[in-house]
This record gives structure tokens, sequence and C-alpha cells, in this order.
């Protein structure tokens, strides 16, 4: 059944054209988003591992592990997924855990074993894999040199170990 057309149709046309106008107009000029005044610009790099500001080597929980850091190069002020080097020690292992969001990983230096779900891949420099959310994966670093990675991921940082779960 059709309602009839009267005033408030009209105005309501013309509320969701000037909406429809403004988000153009703002997104063509590169503000899709306002930022508050006191926001400072995100830093665009160049990155690079010798000059990364990298966190103190990792001690625990378990899982994680000991000697591993990352240095964050940037959080995406939409999704706050953060893009962050990693690095992991040689002969070390990051235990199955999962994200909420996708994850994606590029291997900058090193060679490792990387879990996914029931598959084990090796990965080496140039590699490059993409991590479903809610996908459990892990990281199996061999001995010989330490692991660098470039990640990124699609929502804010959270992990859930799968061992701890199992409990």
């Amino acid at each position: 059944m059709m309602l009839p057309r009267g005033p408030m149709h009209h105005l309501c046309s013309q509320l969701r054209f000037s909406l429809f106008a403004l988000t153009m107009v703002a997104l063509s000029a590169g503000c899709a988003a306002p930022q508050a005044a006191t926001s400072s610009p995100p830093d665009v790099g160049p990155f690079s591992l010798e000059s990364a500001s990298w966190s103190e080597p990792y001690a625990g929980p378990e899982g994680v592990p000991r000697g591993a850091q990352r240095a964050i190069l940037g959080i995406d002020p939409r999704t706050q997924g953060v893009t962050y080097y990693a690095h992991f020690p040689a002969g070390t292992r990051f235990e199955l855990h999962w994200h909420e969001h996708a994850e994606y990983a590029v291997v900058l230096r090193g060679s490792l074993i990387h879990v996914l779900g029931t598959r084990r891949s090796v990965l080496k420099p140039g590699d490059y894999v993409v991590i479903p959310g809610h996908t459990p994966h892990g990281w199996e670093i061999l001995s010989g040199e330490d692991a660098y990675l470039l990640i990124r991921r699609d929502g804010p940082a959270d992990q859930h170990f799968v061992a701890e779960e199992r409990r």
C-alpha cells in the first residue's frame, strides 16, 4: 500500500539529499571524519627497522616469546587498527592465538613457520600472509636468525590464546 506523499515526505527527501551532498563534499575534500583540533597529523614515514622505536623485550605472559618486541608505526583513526614491526628472537614460538579482526603480515627478515589453523607454512623474507579474524594462528621462529615482520590489523589490538580457552 502506498502512503500519500505530503509535505513531510518532501522535507525528508530534501534532508536525505542534503546529507548525501554534504557527505560527498566532505569526502572529496579528504575530510570524511572531522578530527579534533588538538590531534597531530599521523606520521607518514618513511619507516625503517634500523630507526624504529622498539618496545622493551617482552618477559611474559605465557604464549608470547620472551624477548619479542614491537615498534608501533601508526593506528588507523577510523578502525583503531594498528600497524607495527614485530621482532621475534630465533628459536622462539608465539603460541596459537586469534584476534577479533583480520591481520596481515609480511616477513622482512629471518625465516619462520606460520601455523594457520591446521596448516603449517615456512615463510621467508618477502612472503605475505592474510589471517582472517577468529582464526587460530601462531609463529615458530627458526633457529639461526631473528625474524622481523610488518603487521597490520583491521581493528583494535586484542589477543586470545587458544590454550587458555581450553582450560
